[in-house]
């Protein structure tokens, strides 16, 4: 006969093995952005099939109803501009349907799927994991590009892969580096706010582990946006970690001074290390960060520039409804998709206007507004929801002259700040009526 523990442990293999599909889905958007899209669709198809049996089965979805109808209302105002689009004759009109109707509907679906504790500890620990798998592989490319490693230790996948070495820096390209702008400040965050004597998702070493190799690729790639938002990630820290409850703030309070003493320390180490084995001085790198604001000689920031011109001047023809979504001005950054570009917020205001730009922006208002709500009600979800947050604004940040979000790769970023307050608002109506409350069970 089957003792108590053996049972168990069969029901938690059998959830991980369940749930097994989303992680390797969601390791896979982290790991390779983009690419191998098949793979993910499988894997999509089976994690959306899953939900929904449960959803079936159980009679009832894991999804707040304010979740649910903000949701109904942003696709719905995708629909609107979509259809302004194809009204004005916006070529990417329908290609962008997608980002704006389709895979909202579809992470909603996923959102509903981590609705419980368990799950989003699980993210967590995903997160730090994959951290560390782009951060080695990361260090393969370079070190093998360098000629320091042989080619059978180096595996060579559809990544982008793209490297330059100059005197005093190093600029290398893969399509997981974008990843790192929301993963290094969420580990800079968690080891401000994460303390050892709490029940931490992931051990204080692998957090030190992994930032410090953080570090060092944020040096070495040569991404300002990385750059920037590596720097900005203490202040959001503090600015969330304000909203802690008082004990909560008095307790780590040790923590915060040692960790940034500790960062500090960390990133000067780093940097000689740099310095001493390829070359990369301190000078090099800020002269090579400010060339990008050099609107007057860098190619990169002159074209932005005309860029920015174009789309103030196309939203000056439509300035309260916009364009509609897809539309292109004359000025084209790229001649397969005419409506993308760089700067993702200035041509979101000429493809929407004033009324849906505001829109869409008071989404990301929400869910701060909300994020903050869940820092001081709930200490222990919000100590582990704070660095997600501060991921967040920093990938929000690098995404104004970065169109990340166009993809459904990196939508994860805003959703999964959605999952956490999905999951608080449920524990939130669990206090009205038990019967409602948030399984931990769940797939």
């Amino acid at each position: 006969m089957f003792n108590q523990s053996s049972i168990i442990s069969c029901s938690i293999n059998k959830k991980t093995l369940v749930a097994m599909p989303g992680f390797i889905l969601f390791f896979m958007m982290l790991f390779v952005p983009t690419t191998y899209q098949p793979i993910k669709a499988v894997l999509l198809g089976i994690v959306l099939t899953m939900i929904c049996l449960q959803a079936i089965v159980k009679m009832k979805i894991a999804l707040h109803p304010k979740i649910l109808l903000l949701t109904l209302f942003f696709t719905t105002t995708g629909l609107f501009f979509i259809l302004r689009g194809l009204i004005n004759a916006a070529p990417g009109a329908l290609r962008v349907g997608t980002v704006y109707v389709l895979w909202p509907l579809v992470y909603t679906v996923l959102v509903a799927g981590i609705s419980n504790k368990t799950m989003l500890q699980n993210i967590l620990r995903l997160l730090v994991i994959a951290t560390v798998v782009i951060e080695i592989y990361s260090f393969t490319y370079i070190f093998y590009s360098a000629g320091w490693l042989p080619s059978y230790f180096y595996i060579s996948l559809d990544l982008g892969q793209a490297i330059g070495f100059y005197s005093g820096f190093i600029e290398y390209n893969l399509y997981n580096t974008s990843s790192l702008v929301f993963l290094v400040p969420f580990l800079i965050a968690a080891l401000l706010t994460w303390s050892s004597n709490m029940k931490l998702p992931v051990s204080r070493f692998w957090l030190w582990i992994s930032l410090i190799m953080g570090l060092a690729l944020v040096l070495l790639s040569g991404r300002r946006a990385l750059m920037l938002v590596s720097g900005l990630a203490p202040i959001f820290t503090l600015f969330f970690r304000h909203f802690l409850p008082r004990e909560i703030k008095l307790a780590n309070r040790k923590v915060l001074i040692q960790t940034f003493i500790k960062v500090f320390i960390m990133a000067l180490i780093v940097l000689f290390y740099l310095n001493l084995v390829h070359g990369i001085e301190f000078i090099s790198l800020i002269n090579e960060f400010l060339v990008g604001f050099d609107f007057q000689n860098d190619p990169s920031a002159i074209a932005r520039k005309t860029q920015f011109f174009a789309l103030l001047d196309g939203w000056s023809q439509y300035p309260f409804l916009g364009a509609g979504h897809g539309a292109s001005v004359a000025y084209l950054r790229s001649i397969e998709q005419p409506w993308a570009y760089e700067l993702s917020y200035i041509a979101l205001l000429y493809q929407t206007g004033l009324i849906g730009f505001i829109i869409y922006m008071s989404g990301f208002v929400w869910i701060f507004w909300k994020g903050l709500r869940v820092i001081k009600s709930d200490a222990s979800l919000g100590l582990q929801f704070l660095p997600v947050l501060v991921g967040t604004s920093c990938f929000l940040i690098a995404n104004a002259t970065n169109p990340y979000l166009g993809k459904y790769d990196y939508l994860w970023v805003v959703f999964l700040p959605i999952a956490f307050i999905n999951y608080w608002l449920l524990s939130q109506r669990c206090n009205e009526n038990a019967n409602k409350c948030p399984k931990d069970d769940q797939v």
